[in-house]
């Protein structure tokens, strides 16, 4: 494996105007080192951190002289100063730190030297950058100042009309606002005369509207009892017709049997009298029975002949009645209909009336509505017209105030400049500090790119092989 670090091997130039990027740190969790500063020995060697980090006392007099810790060797000793031990044979602290525990010391030692000169150069190219924004806004606003100071008559001048003008405007303004504002209240007023004017004219309509619906009401109501007074005189009427057809088919029926016994009898009581029986008691007891049956033949058969004609007229004379009420049902249906289409006629005249009256005082309300409408959005405008009239008094003021103050303090200019002429020479020392962190950064990735690769292929290859023993284990 390999550290994304290899990929920025490559010498960093960091320029005035060039973006600066974000530190990240190669480890979570390392200790952070003083910003801004690399440890002389991890320059010179970066292994010999992890017997620093073992003994952390033995750094105690590092600042000495070495002249001193010479001669207090050499006096611990016995020896001269001069003396000094046999040296081990080179490859003695690779051998030290060959183990796992030295190459894992060896490995969080470079990570942390690797993250905390990253983290210093990041730091220093972030404060340069703030440098930069502070001189960027400090030269802007020396030349507003400067600027001031060369122009002011003619900024003076030319604000002050701007100011007069704008405030001119607003004047002339609010008064068509002003006149704007009272035609709407007249149109207001003359919407709300034209609305109880138009529900006057409806109401009135309404009722002349209601009185026509309720005659038209009556007058059919008036047709339609007509109408069935007829209907029942002529039911009465066939009714009857078939009632008298029935009574005199019966009463004929009635003659034409009262005949047809009458017929019998006679037929009978003729050949009784032709072959008379030989018992003369028998002959005469039938004999007249014949004569008693024949005799009330004959009565029945005069009484029918007698009834038929009374039947007739009796008939005719309810059908008479009958025909005479039809034509009395009959007569007012004319007039009862003319009545009605009179009505009705008026009923949608008046309904005609109300709904163009209706209609025509929506349309005049809706124009006038829609003049209101106009005049208030143009009372809406020259209202921010206004304001943006007096935004501009206001701003020519604040022009006018701004001149004054840089005028009546001139002193702010100078501190000013001064400041931007120190920050300039501090800008270049913050160059060089960044260029220089940029090259102490690349010569320690260079210097610990074999131990950190170590590093990270050894926690790599314990989490492959934890994972293979769960495995292993499931």
């Amino acid at each position: 494996m390999c550290d994304q670090d290899e990929l920025q091997d490559q010498p960093v130039g960091v320029t005035a105007a060039e973006p600066l990027a974000t530190p990240s740190d190669d480890v979570e969790g390392a200790e952070d080192e003083p910003s801004g500063k690399i440890p002389a020995f991890l320059a010179q060697n970066p292994m010999a951190a992890t017997r620093a980090a073992e003994t952390p006392d033995e750094s105690a007099g590092e600042n000495e002289p070495a002249g001193e810790n010479v001669r207090d060797t050499a006096d611990a000793d016995g020896g001269e100063p001069g003396a000094t031990e046999p040296t081990e044979p080179e490859g003695t602290e690779a051998v030290e730190t060959s183990g796992p525990s030295g190459l894992f010391s060896e490995g969080v030692a470079s990570m942390k030297a690797m993250s905390s000169a990253r983290r210093a150069h990041a730091e220093a190219r972030d404060e340069l950058e703030r440098l930069q924004n502070t001189i960027a806004a400090r030269e802007a606003e020396l030349e507003h100042r400067r600027n001031i100071e060369a122009n002011y008559d003619e900024i003076i001048e030319r604000e002050r009309a701007r100011k007069s003008d704008a405030e001119q405007a607003a004047e002339d303004l609010k008064a068509q606002r002003d006149a704007t504002a009272e035609r709407v209240s007249q149109l207001k007023r003359k919407l709300e005369q034209m609305r109880e004017e138009d529900t006057t004219t409806e109401k009135r309509l309404k009722v002349t509207l209601d009185a026509a619906t309720d005659k038209e009401q009556s007058a059919r109501e008036s047709g339609r009892r007509l109408q069935n007074r007829l209907d029942d005189a002529k039911s009465d009427l066939e009714r009857l017709n078939e009632e008298r057809r029935a009574s005199l088919i019966a009463s004929e029926q009635a003659i034409a049997s009262a005949e047809k016994r009458l017929a019998t009898l006679n037929a009978e009581y003729a050949e009784l009298q032709r072959n008379p029986s030989a018992n003369s008691a028998e002959y005469s007891v039938r004999t007249r029975e014949l004569e008693f049956e024949i005799s009330d033949a004959a009565a029945a058969l005069r009484s029918a002949r007698e009834d038929l004609p009374q039947t007739d007229r009796e008939t005719q004379r309810a059908i008479d009645e009958a025909i005479a009420a039809v034509a009395a049902a009959e007569k007012p249906i004319a007039a009862a209909k003319t009545a009605f289409d009179e009505a009705a006629a008026a009923s949608d005249k008046a309904r005609d009336a109300y709904s163009e009256a209706k209609e025509a005082a929506e349309a005049r309300q809706k124009e006038l509505r829609k003049r209101i409408g106009d005049e208030e959005k143009s009372l809406k405008s020259q209202d921010r017209s206004i304001t943006d009239k007096l935004d501009e008094a206001s701003a020519a003021q604040a022009v006018i105030d701004e001149a004054e103050d840089v005028i009546a303090h001139p002193e702010v200019t100078e501190a000013i400049a001064h400041a931007l002429e120190a920050d300039r020479a501090e800008h270049g020392d913050r160059v060089a500090e960044v260029e220089e962190l940029a090259n102490t950064e690349r010569d320690v990735r260079e210097q610990t790119r074999a131990s950190r690769i170590r590093f990270i292929a050894a926690i790599t290859g314990i989490a492959l092989l934890a994972i293979l023993a769960i495995w292993m284990l499931l």
